[in-house]
């Protein structure tokens, strides 16, 4: 009998520790996600590995035509069933917007594997998507947490495909997150998915809205600030609000619904001056 490679044991154990950091950037929830509950209706689309990604999309023919449409992106513990059940997406209808949110690879009913290529391959072909059907509407993003970080990354990518982009409790990069609760070097020999938020924020010329809590112990609300100088945003700092209750604060909605007001206003062509 041969003897064991003594690299084996290093190699299981990069194994298991690259399976447990996966596990912690991409816990989707096992909540099963039924078809679209009305007034929603359900909209697939297909990646380039095959995978199929599964949205939920709300309109109301009776809205302006001037209203942005928002795609919302979600944090890396929720889905679309989650989502319903925490009553995001009644929030989301009374801002009276046409709205998509999706669920991300191995999230949900969207197969495939989660990873930052993925998502960011995801994010891009539902924002083209709603930028053909909604042709009329202005087309902001929307997202939280690791929501945030692909948000930025589809927006940066296309700096003129969409009106606006509203980022909540961003991060700087998902290294930096992972280093302010776990030793860098571990980190470091980990982590493979990156999310370069400061450095793609960059590279965004639409308005940006950023919120975050000042209480946030997930992503510390200083990352927040570095991203949101970095693509010249307009900043919210919720007092007292932590990670998973940002959005719980009556002054997020507040603040998200004069966002897309002003992008609204911005996209209303002016008519003839009178003499």
């Amino acid at each position: 009998m041969s003897r064991p490679s003594r690299f084996v044991g290093p190699v299981l154990c990069l194994f298991l520790l690259g399976c447990s950091v996966r596990h912690i950037v991409y816990p989707a929830p096992p909540v099963n996600v039924p078809e679209a509950p009305r007034p929603l209706r359900s909209q697939d689309w297909s990646l380039r590995d095959g995978a199929r990604i599964t949205a939920w999309v709300y309109e109301d023919r009776n809205l302006a035509p001037t209203r942005p449409a928002v795609l919302f992106l979600h944090g890396n513990g929720e889905n679309l069933e989650t989502m319903r059940q925490s009553g995001l997406f009644e929030e989301l209808m009374a801002l009276e917007v046409p709205f998509v949110a999706l669920d991300y690879p191995g999230y949900g009913r969207s197969t495939g594997v989660p990873s930052e290529t993925s998502l960011l391959e995801a994010g891009s072909v539902v924002l083209g998507w709603m930028r053909d059907y909604f042709d009329t509407r202005p087309t902001v993003v929307v997202g939280w947490s690791l929501g945030a970080a692909v948000g930025i990354g589809i927006v940066a990518a296309e700096p003129d495909g969409c009106s606006g982009l509203v980022t909540m409790s961003a991060w700087t990069s998902l290294a930096d997150v992972g280093a302010s609760h776990f030793p860098r070097w571990l980190v470091d020999l980990a982590v493979t998915d990156r999310y370069e938020s400061t450095k793609a924020a960059q590279k965004i010329t639409c308005p940006v809205l950023a919120i975050h809590g000042s209480a946030d112990r997930i992503i510390p609300v200083e990352q927040g600030r570095e991203v949101a100088a970095a693509s010249s945003a307009a900043w919210l700092e919720v007092p007292s609000a932590g990670h998973n209750d940002l959005l719980s604060h009556a002054i997020v909605w507040d603040q998200l619904s004069d966002f897309l007001a002003s992008i609204e206003a911005s996209e209303i062509p002016e008519g003839p001056s009178s003499l």
